[in-house]
């Protein structure tokens, strides 16, 4: 349910703050008052039309918010789903539209599109009127109302579901015939990738050691050069390093027995000549092991060679060369089991074919038994809402096509998202007209009528928690009044109902009853709402119903009408 209404810098509103109750709630005041704007403003945080124009004259912005009280266990997974924390089931709705354009819309803070908005929107409320949400004209929500009637929701969701499957099938059926053209030319582009990386035997590590080797070829000459060089410093010219620092090392030995305080100095020496002649020989074997190779530093620089074509072929470095290698393995597999795949996608399409000719059928049979009874049912409803002459058809129609692979009475039949072929309520509220569709036929108040009529029929089954009638009661009066109030309270039994009316009968039928008025003050016009009290109610109701003058007798017939 609605449990408050914020609305800031909104047309002619500066800043209200408005709690609701549940059950029937009539929003009553006199014409250009503002009703309209409070509609346009709850239609905003629905996900409506956002119009710079709504912003209040001087203010650069506007912002309207509202607090929901959610049950629903599906708009609770809704919520879940978008990601959006729930705090005891309360919902809060804000959307600020700007001057500039730029629009924001949150839900429990969390930031979201319009289209999401919308479709949160959708599930919380609905708004009927003679000019907005005028659902009934668009025939496509004709399926919707008649499978709520007749409780075949479910069935026909699980029917979308594998309509939607059947042609996931279908589409993957024509995209494999489009590829065997490229097939074949694509497994042998695959086979001489493969046997190319596969014969060049690569190993992670290969490229470095290569490169390492490398090294050491090229400079071999150089190196040899500067370890002969350093040797000879060392070990093997006369008067070299090592041979100088023997006769020291010979020399500082003998002082220790002088001075023991020489004595770490002579280990020093004697350390840095074991040093040295470990040096000497490492120096040397490494000398020795020095190769002059050209032929081998010509098979590295090819194998490198060889390397570098397949990583500018396949990859940055050898890792993703191997990576590209299992990934071409894996789509050769794949194109190798071409057969196999559209023989099992086949037979998953002959499945699908069976099951939806089997559903759609019993859908098509289930919805033409509700037909009747729901035709049946709103015109007694609309009878009793004054339309005595009205009637109203469910015209099926079932179009053919010979492409189809469901045959329906005799023909093919085309199936869509929804089942067999099409629904639309036919409409006739005259005796003596040819019933029409809706949208060429039905004024604004017939609409307000039928749309009232079917919601009594469908209050149980439709899970919209809130409804909003406005000027539901147009060319109406007297009697009729009475009996949309009273269809107005029944629904109300199930859900949270508002309804702006003009009518005393309508608003004497409401648990509780706001007025939109409006006032100026320093030369602006502003537009607020308040809830009534027992006496300021009797005092509306008695304005709607006498006129100018109110006098005791109208005060008394007002509280008469306003029922407990």
């Amino acid at each position: 349910m609605l449990k408050e209404l914020r609305i800031k810098n909104f047309a002619i509103i500066d800043n209200l703050n408005v709690e609701f109750s549940s059950g029937f709630t009539a929003l009553t005041g006199e014409t250009g008052a503002g009703k309209s704007i409070i509609i346009d403003a709850l239609n905003l945080i629905l996900g409506g039309r956002a119009d710079s124009n709504f912003i209040r004259t001087g203010e650069s912005s506007a912002t309207v918010e509202s607090l929901f009280e959610v049950t629903n266990s599906q708009t609770l997974d809704l919520l879940l789903e978008l990601g959006i924390n729930i705090n005891d089931g309360e919902v809060v709705i804000r959307r600020t539209i700007s001057s500039s354009g730029k629009n924001r819309c949150l839900i429990n803070d969390c930031s979201v599109s319009v289209g999401v908005l919308a479709r949160l929107g959708n599930r919380l409320v609905d708004i009927h009127g003679q000019h907005d949400h005028q659902a009934l004209l668009n025939p496509e929500i004709h399926v919707d109302l008649l499978d709520l009637y007749g409780k075949t929701m479910d069935e026909r969701n699980e029917l979308t579901k594998k309509y939607y499957k059947y042609l996931e099938d279908i589409k993957k059926i024509e995209d494999l015939r489009i590829k065997e053209s490229d097939r074949m030319q694509r497994e042998d582009l695959l086979h001489f990738q493969i046997k190319e990386i596969d014969t060049a035997n690569l190993s992670i590590d290969e490229e470095g050691l290569l490169k390492s080797e490398k090294n050491k070829l090229q400079y071999s000459e150089k190196i040899h050069g500067i370890v002969k060089l350093v040797l000879n410093l060392i070990s093997e010219k006369e008067g070299a390093i090592l041979d100088e620092l023997g006769v020291a090392k010979r020399e500082l030995e003998s002082l220790p027995l002088l001075d023991p305080e020489l004595g770490k100095q002579a280990e020093r020496v004697q350390s840095a000549f074991c040093e040295i002649e470990e040096l000497t020989e490492e120096l040397r074997d490494y000398g020795h092991k020095i190769e002059f190779n050209p032929s081998r530093l010509e098979e590295i620089e090819d194998r490198l060679s060889e390397i570098n074509g397949l990583k500018r072929k396949y990859g940055g470095d050898i890792t993703l060369i191997l990576d590209h290698r299992e990934k071409i393995s894996n789509e050769l597999d794949t194109l190798s089991c071409f057969q196999e795949n559209m023989e099992k996608i086949q037979k998953n399409i002959k499945l699908h074919k069976t099951i939806l000719s089997k559903h759609s059928i019993i859908l098509a049979e289930k919805r033409e038994k509700t037909a009747s009874m729901l035709k049946k049912n709103v015109e007694k409803e609309l009878c009793d809402l004054g339309m005595k002459d009205v009637r109203l058809k469910v015209q099926f129609n079932y179009e053919g096509d010979d492409v189809n692979f469901i045959r329906f009475r005799n023909q093919k039949v085309k199936l869509n998202s929804t089942g067999l072929g099409t629904i639309e309520f036919l409409f006739s509220p005259n005796l003596g007209e040819d019933l029409k569709p809706l949208v060429k036929i039905a004024s604004g108040g017939e609409l307000s009528r039928l749309m009232l009529a079917l919601k009594s029929n469908l209050n149980k089954q439709d899970t919209i928690p809130v409804m909003v009638f406005d000027e539901v009661d147009a060319g109406i009066g007297g009697k009729i009044a009475e009996v949309v109030g009273d269809k107005l309270k029944k629904i109300a039994a199930e859900k949270q109902v508002f309804c702006i009316t003009h009518l005393p009968q309508i608003a004497g039928k409401a648990v509780s009853h706001f007025v939109v008025f409006k006032m100026v003050k320093e030369k602006r016009t502003y537009s607020s709402i308040r809830e009534l009290s027992k006496q300021e109610r009797v005092e509306e109701v008695a304005r709607m119903s006498g006129g100018k003058k109110i006098t005791e007798a109208t005060l008394n017939h007002a509280r008469e009408m306003i029922q407990p």
